[in-house]
């Protein structure tokens, strides 16, 4: 078997062996699929090129320190939803949820297919064929906006947060708004491969749980596991890509000298530090990068590095002491949590919050859940939302044009935006 996927790699070649990999998912209910796009910009590099499970054994869809615990010796892949958040720091969610996401969709796969950095394949678990391209497309049609964001609305938030700033409740604060759509046909794996064409990323997810699907183009990595290396890296800080190259680095030259972004990135990097400090071994946190500029094909992002040495094993610990993530949440966490519930007039779900894999020997790689959508066959439902950190010297016009371009990609592949 692993013979034959060789050969077909090596015939196909790299590309059309993932599409392969990707039309292969139509056949399961429960598969996910990491994918490296073939780059490493701006993210420590992962073990895998491409990693697929496919199929379940066993589902876990509701968090106890126990079934995360007992996870080591088996692979699982799926998301930790930001409302796990509830259980971790004993906190609530108002807010009612546009698409039902479970705190944890996480499975047990009967097959486990891997492509490492090298380009060589792993067949884990299982036995896997691949059938030859026929893989049919179907497109998004009767797309119809339910709720309506207006941009001084937005505006009005902001300056509610920066209020909040001022009076010391926090110190910044991740605040993000949600765009809600119906739909008569909408295929999420034709979405997720146009998606990554139009904007490739190290740390691409699709996640096909049932009738409901992640379709993900996230750059960040929010915590990874090697051994007992720990490595974090946490975006904030974004620029629009240039129209000529001398554009472009004036914008990069910009983004690396700007005094809010900069702030912005150094309080999640202290928070992450701290974070880490509760479950990593005395004087093993460092900041490897600090500020570094990444580009991709839509944008240019700030990424910082943190890396510690774990001295707990059980990933409840490692998850009681980070998650969410402090990108997502901002600073002091709690509080901020608790803000973005009464300002925010949805339930995150799945977004922001985690998609990855645990190997059976505790290792895992998990993504930040950004730059993507969550749909339900079932409702004919689509959502997709977008965020950002404020602080005392964010200007709230400059954050909703962030927003803006944040949400380009996903947009244009609707079709709810004309490309530019």
């Amino acid at each position: 078997m692993l013979k034959r996927l060789t050969e077909i790699l090596e015939k196909e070649g790299l590309a059309k062996f993932k599409r392969l990999c990707y039309q292969i998912t139509r056949e399961f209910d429960y598969a996910c699929v990491l994918d490296s796009c073939q780059l490493d910009s701006g993210v420590y590099k992962g073990k895998y090129e491409f990693l697929i499970g496919l199929g379940a054994e066993r589902l876990i869809n509701s968090y106890n320190e126990t079934s995360i615990d007992e996870l080591k010796g088996e692979w699982c892949f799926g998301v930790f939803s930001y409302e796990l958040k509830n259980k971790l720091e004993n906190l609530h969610s108002k807010n009612k949820a546009f698409i039902q996401q479970d705190e944890l969709a996480l499975f047990v796969p009967k097959i486990v297919l891997a492509i490492d950095k090298n380009g060589k394949i792993h067949l884990h678990k299982g036995e896997l064929c691949l059938k030859e391209d026929s893989l049919e497309l179907g497109k998004t049609n009767q797309l119809k906006k339910l709720n309506h964001i207006r941009q001084e609305d937005y505006i009005a938030r902001i300056h509610q947060i920066k209020e909040l700033i001022k009076e010391g409740d926090v110190y910044e604060l991740n605040y993000c708004i949600q765009h809600q759509y119906s739909f008569g046909s909408f295929d999420p794996l034709n979405f997720q491969l146009s998606l990554l064409q139009h904007s490739p990323v190290p740390m691409a997810s699709f996640l096909k749980w049932q009738e409901r699907a992640i379709c993900s183009a996230s750059m960040e990595r929010f915590l990874a596991k090697n051994g007992d290396e720990l490595c974090s890296q946490p975006i904030k800080g974004t620029i629009k890509k240039g129209l000529s190259e001398k554009e472009d680095q004036e914008l990069i030259h910009a983004l690396y000298h700007s005094e809010k972004d900069r702030a912005e990135n150094v309080m999640i990097v202290d928070l992450v530090r701290n974070d880490l400090a509760r479950i990593c071994k005395s004087g093993t946190i460092k900041v490897e990068e600090l500020f570094g500029i990444y580009s991709y094909l839509q944008l240019h992002q700030m990424i910082s590095t943190v890396k510690g040495r774990a001295k707990y094993k059980g990933m409840s610990k490692l998850l009681k002491a980070t998650f969410p993530m402090g990108s997502m949440t901002g600073a002091p966490k709690v509080a901020a949590m608790k803000h973005i519930d009464r300002l925010e007039d949805f339930q995150r779900g799945w977004y922001s919050g985690s998609v990855g894999y645990i190997e059976p020997n505790g290792n895992f790689d998990l993504n930040v859940m950004i730059r993507g959508l969550i749909s339900d066959q079932s409702t004919k439902r689509i959502c997709y939302s977008a965020g950002g950190a404020i602080t005392i010297d964010s200007i709230a016009e400059g954050e909703w044009l962030e927003i803006l371009l944040k949400t380009k990609a996903i947009e244009e592949m609707l079709g709810s935006r004309p490309a530019s």
